[in-house]
């Protein structure tokens, strides 16, 4: 067994040759994936929209029936084997969520369950393969992992704190406090029939003397809520975008739409568009 141990981690290391080269999709949409928006809208996309499952096998080259049953390895050997394939695995971007004291030797075993399932490829990013369901009574890291307990204890103190809390909201009022008084009415309709007076005059005579009464030239552009000029390349176009049908289209009201969207999440860390159609 010991020298079918060493030839399978050779197996291994050399099967980290074989990563094969991103999804077209990348080069299409030439999206970074150093930017942290791009990298998760693209993988998104990659994962969920254009991705084919593939058994891990065939993604990694490393066959199922190449790794033995646990029972016929030592502590050791696991161990070896563990840390050869977490590695395989980083290089094709799945990250297995152990938790970090989860010793090497017993990582072996979910390693292997995990060889017979397929998942979807990736070029970049990670896919987080996890083993808890978050149940307490079905840990699989029992010993080694407290997550259960700290959000079980996390939940009883929002819960206390919530029974604790006193909100009082006072709707003991008039509603007719909130209207306008009919004089208040009367007088914003006597200035607003000045101002339209005023703009009528200067529109015949031309005469700007007053420049308090000067209405500037409306200029088309795009505005933030304060009536601040926004340069539309300055809005960061998401991956998203880039594979959507709608991108850049020749409806100058339907780009403006997607401007304003992608404006108004341009600080969100999840980009969401109703009107998403993949190209």
């Amino acid at each position: 067994m010991k020298r079918y141990i060493e030839q399978l981690i050779d197996d291994i290391r050399q099967a980290s040759w074989n990563v094969n080269p991103p999804h077209e999709l990348w080069a299409k949409s030439k999206a970074d994936p150093d930017d942290e928006l791009e990298l998760e809208d693209m993988s998104f996309a990659e994962q969920y929209i254009y991705g084919e499952q593939q058994p891990i096998g065939q993604i990694t080259g490393i066959g199922p029936g190449q790794l033995p049953a646990p029972e016929k390895l030592s502590v050791d050997e696991q161990a070896q084997l563990a840390v050869e394939l977490e590695k395989l695995l980083d290089l094709f971007h799945f990250k297995l969520d152990f938790p970090e004291s989860f010793p090497a030797s017993l990582r072996y075993p979910f390693i292997r369950n995990f060889w017979s399932e397929s998942h979807v490829p990736l070029s970049f990013g990670e896919n987080h393969i996890e083993f808890c369901d978050m149940e307490e009574e079905n840990c699989p890291f029992p010993g080694y992992c407290t997550t259960c307990k700290e959000a079980a204890e996390q939940m009883r103190i929002d819960e206390e704190q919530e029974k604790g809390a006193k909100c009082v909201f006072d709707f003991d009022f008039d509603v007719e406090d909130l209207l306008p008084s009919l004089e208040q009415i009367r007088e914003c309709a006597r200035e607003n029939r000045e101002l339209r007076e005023k703009e009528d005059e200067l529109d015949e005579n031309g005469d700007e003397e007053d420049d308090e009464c000067v209405v500037p030239d409306f200029q088309d552009g795009f505005f933030d809520d304060d009536g601040s000029p926004i340069d539309p390349e300055s809005v960061p176009v998401p991956g998203l975008c880039v594979i959507c049908k709608m991108y850049q289209v020749d409806d100058p009201e339907e780009n403006l739409l997607c401007l304003m969207n992608r404006f108004d999440q341009r600080n969100d860390d999840d980009f969401q568009c109703g009107m998403f159609e993949k190209i």
